[in-house]
């Protein structure tokens, strides 16, 4: 069965370096999902940008992207 049929609502957070995938975190509680992606603030071990990703179970999701350069941008 998949998580979602035992009652689980899955965040997922993903963290990508340069277009490339770093890492992923699957979360079932909300509240720790949000808490650690409001702790991605700078662009991490890129060269140019890191883009990190919050995914709802509704499929919402949420992105910040971080520039070397110190832009910085987020929907």
């Amino acid at each position: 069965m998949r998580p979602r049929e035992l009652g689980y609502l899955m965040y997922k957070l993903s963290i990508s370096y340069d277009g490339k995938p770093f890492a992923v975190w699957t979360y079932s509680d909300a509240v720790e999902a949000v808490h650690n992606f409001d702790k991605c603030s700078d662009y991490g071990s890129a060269e140019e940008y890191a883009t990190y990703n919050l995914s709802e179970p509704n499929g919402k999701m949420h992105t910040k992207n971080f520039y070397r350069n110190g832009k910085v941008s987020g929907k």
